[in-house]
């Protein structure tokens, strides 16, 4: 999974955390998460390239929306879920808290200069006399927008973050993490 899918699945993950409330994240969780997304990974990745996607951020974030709210649907993707201790309401709770956490570590301070790093992309967007004002207006709000979520992505309870660090390891080839 290329860093343009990575960051479509993190955003999609965003927008289910903002419906979860904050709880704990106990080791077992995490691990059961580790564990699911291994087996899960396949199925995700051969769904990515049957339907062609490029790997750019708008295109993997509707299409992580689509495979996740398809998984209810698959009884063998329930299943690998039950195997792992989860339901789709546990799996759909867990699932943002492990994220987060996992973001704000491997992001870490360098990740907190990364709205500012927009903004300023928005200041040289804002200045560019080629864009239609009406592109540089949708093109504010989503960087807007996306400065708000990624701000709230960095932001995992310390405990969270110390609930996943056994597992950095494991969700760096998850996610194909890479330094």
């Amino acid at each position: 999974m290329g860093l343009a899918r990575l960051f479509g699945v993190i955003m999609i993950f965003l927008m289910f955390a903002s419906f979860v409330r904050a709880e704990a994240l106990p080791g077992e969780h995490v691990e059961g998460f580790v564990n699911a997304m291994k087996d899960l990974k396949p199925y995700f990745d051969q769904y990515a390239d049957e339907i062609g996607d490029d790997g750019d951020a708008s295109s993997t974030a509707k299409l992580v929306t689509d495979w996740a709210s398809g998984l209810k649907r698959h009884a063998d993707l329930m299943e690998i879920l039950e195997k792992h201790g989860f339901d789709e309401e546990s799996w759909v709770a867990v699932t943002p808290l492990v994220m987060k956490a996992y973001m704000t570590v491997k992001l870490g301070a360098e990740g907190r200069n990364i709205p500012a790093q927009m903004a300023e992309s928005l200041k040289e967007i804002e200045s560019n006399p080629d864009i239609p004002e009406a592109q540089k207006t949708e093109i504010r709000d989503s960087i807007q927008r996306g400065i708000e979520e990624f701000e709230k992505s960095l932001d995992a309870p310390i405990e969270h973050q110390d609930a996943i660090r056994p597992y950095l390891g494991q969700l760096d080839e998850i996610f194909e993490w890479q330094e």
